[in-house]
C-alpha cells in the first residue's frame, strides 16, 4: 500500500538544552513533509495556547537558575512537560535523535511514555547503533535503533512507499479518511 504514512504525527525526541537539536529536527520536518507527515517540534509547538521553548526563552530560563530562582524556572518547565508530553500522546509515532554522551531529561521520559504506550519509535544513535546507551536496549527491540537520522528517513520512506511492510503492532494507524 503506497502513502501509508499520509496525514500521520510524528513527534521529534531529542537534546534541546545540553546540545543543538534545531538541525536534525529541520532535516526530518523537510523529508517528512514531503510524504504527507505531520511533524510535532518543541521548538514550534501547534497549541492554539502556547509555551515558549526557543533559544531566547532557554536564555532566560539559565539567567532564572543562576539568580536561584528556581520557583520560576519549575513553573515554567512544569508547563513544557505537560505540553511536550502531549505531543507524544498526540503522535501516530516517534523519530528520536540521542547524544549518548549527553544527559536529555526530557528526552528519557519522552521515550519512556513512547515505549509504555507502544508507539512506533525510531531512534537515532549519535556515533551509531553500536554506541546506543544499554539501558535503552532495555526498552526498544534493537531493530528501532539507526546509525543516522537518514537511515531513519530511508526506512519511514520505505514504509511510505510499500517497499517495507509494516512488521510490528505499535503501529495503531486510523484509516485515511480519519486522519
Amino acid at each position: 500500500m503506497k502513502n501509508v504514512l499520509i496525514g500521520t504525527r510524528c513527534y521529534l525526541v531529542g537534546h534541546m538544552q545540553y546540545a543543538d537539536g534545531k538541525g536534525w529536527r529541520k532535516t526530518v520536518e523537510k523529508k517528512l513533509k514531503k510524504i504527507g507527515i505531520i511533524t510535532f517540534n518543541p521548538y514550534q509547538k501547534p497549541f492554539i495556547k502556547n509555551v515558549e521553548e526557543g533559544e531566547d526563552f532557554r536564555k532566560s530560563l539559565s539567567k532564572e537558575m543562576l539568580a536561584e530562582n528556581y520557583s520560576e524556572v519549575q513553573s515554567k518547565m512544569r508547563q513544557i512537560r505537560i505540553y511536550d508530553l502531549n505531543l507524544v500522546d498526540r503522535s501516530d509515532f516517534i523519530v528520536a535523535h540521542i547524544i549518548p554522551s549527553v544527559a536529555s531529561w526530557g528526552s528519557a521520559e519522552e521515550l519512556v511514555t513512547a515505549v509504555r504506550m507502544k508507539k512506533p519509535t525510531f531512534i537515532s544513535i549519535e556515533g551509531g547503533k553500536k554506541m546506543t546507551p544499554l539501558w535503552l536496549l532495555g526498552m526498544f527491540p534493537h531493530k528501532y535503533f539507526y546509525n543516522s537520522v537518514n537511515d531513519i528517513l530511508k526506512m519511514i520512506d520505505d514504509i511510505d512507499s510499500g517497499r517495507k511492510e509494516i512488521d510490528s503492532d505499535r503501529w495503531r494507524l486510523l484509516k485515511k479518511e480519519l486522519r
